[in-house]
């Protein structure tokens, strides 16, 4: 049950309140990306942070939400969800399958498959965290090259 919600100016970064910690339908270009500042346009890419209190945390970009749980205090606490592109749905972070190599809001790259895909979505959360950490996206030139020509 969501008890109330940051606005400003109707923009909505985070909601309290979400002791269910259940994905939360988002209003485009109402809610905003907690790392980006930034509104978000589609769902695809997107994903959700839910603290242990309850606040729900928006993202427009799998690699922000990535940067952002890497920040917190209680990381391991928090239940991540990402919008799986291939049913259109959120799924619980850790059991999604992830590509690398998808046009995504901020150039990161990643994308959420709940089914893994081979050749597609061949890496689990933890691959793809490290990689988001290490600074290994399509922001980085030898990477993105790489990826783009399959030797990585």
């Amino acid at each position: 049950m969501v008890v109330f919600a940051d606005f400003g100016e109707s923009n909505v970064y985070v909601i309290h309140g979400n002791s269910q910690k259940e994905p939360l339908e988002i209003t485009l270009e109402s809610y905003f990306c907690s790392q980006d500042k930034v509104p978000i346009m589609e769902l695809f890419n997107t994903g959700q942070a839910i603290k242990p209190n309850g606040d729900t945390h928006f993202f427009n970009d799998i690699g922000s939400m990535l940067l952002w749980v890497n920040e917190q205090d209680n990381k391991d606490e928090i239940v991540l969800w990402v919008y799986a592109k291939d049913t259109e749905r959120y799924v619980l972070a850790k059991g999604a399958w992830y590509s690398r190599v998808e046009v995504s809001p901020m150039g990161y790259g990643f994308g959420a498959y709940e089914y893994h895909f081979y050749g597609v979505a061949d890496y689990y959360f933890n691959e793809v965290e490290k990689f988001a950490l290490r600074g290994e996206t399509l922001w980085h030139p030898m990477v993105r090259f790489l990826l783009s020509d399959n030797k990585l």
